[in-house]
């Protein structure tokens, strides 16, 4: 059970928690975004092999796709929400660290 001394602390804690949930929540559709981008490559993968074509050939046909594109759009924004998000409450539990102490 998390004890306060004040109310500074306690509320930089709230806000600092709040913060962390957001981050995850970012990453968790940063993970479906890779999740995406490796389900549809697969995909393109075992059609090109039912065609004969190679792995390498599916690869480079998916990445031009609009799928694939999207994917890593999706992942690359969500994570810097996610890092965006973590830092400002690492910033917040410093706070309450401090309003501890003083």
């Amino acid at each position: 059970m998390q004890t306060f001394t004040n109310e500074e602390e306690q509320t930089a804690y709230n806000l600092a928690e709040a913060l962390s949930e957001k981050a995850m929540s970012f990453m968790k559709l940063a993970e479906e975004a890779a999740d995406a981008f490796r389900g549809g490559k697969l995909a393109m993968r075992r059609q090109f092999k039912a065609r004969g074509l190679s792995e390498a050939e599916a690869d480079i046909r998916y990445a031009g796709t609009a799928q694939a594109s999207r994917a890593i759009s999706d992942n690359q924004f969500f994570m810097s929400l996610a890092s965006m998000y973590n830092t400002a409450a690492g910033t917040q539990y410093a706070k309450a660290l401090y309003h501890k102490k003083g």
